[in-house]
């Protein structure tokens, strides 16, 4: 099921877009990753955190990837709602 249209990926594009304002959510695609986006570590792990706070959800840490493309991303926190 792709839920790459959703409220999960709004999420995600907000709270990126927040940290990295030159950043325009439609460059925020399923088949990137946000470090090609230029979110580095500590700005994916806070996007990370504020989209599960959104979601009301809690992701075990182990379960993120360090190149995880946006579809990935979004399929995880789709799993954990």
């Amino acid at each position: 099921m792709d839920h790459t249209d959703g409220v999960v990926l709004a999420a995600i594009r907000a709270h990126a877009t927040a940290i990295l304002p030159d950043l325009a959510p439609t460059d925020i695609v399923p088949e990137r990753t946000l470090a090609e986006l230029g979110l580095n570590s500590v700005d994916r792990s806070e996007v990370v955190t504020n989209v599960m706070d959104d979601l009301d959800v809690l992701v075990p840490i182990t379960e993120f990837r360090q190149a995880m493309p946006v579809a990935e991303l979004v399929a995880l926190f789709e799993r954990y709602r």
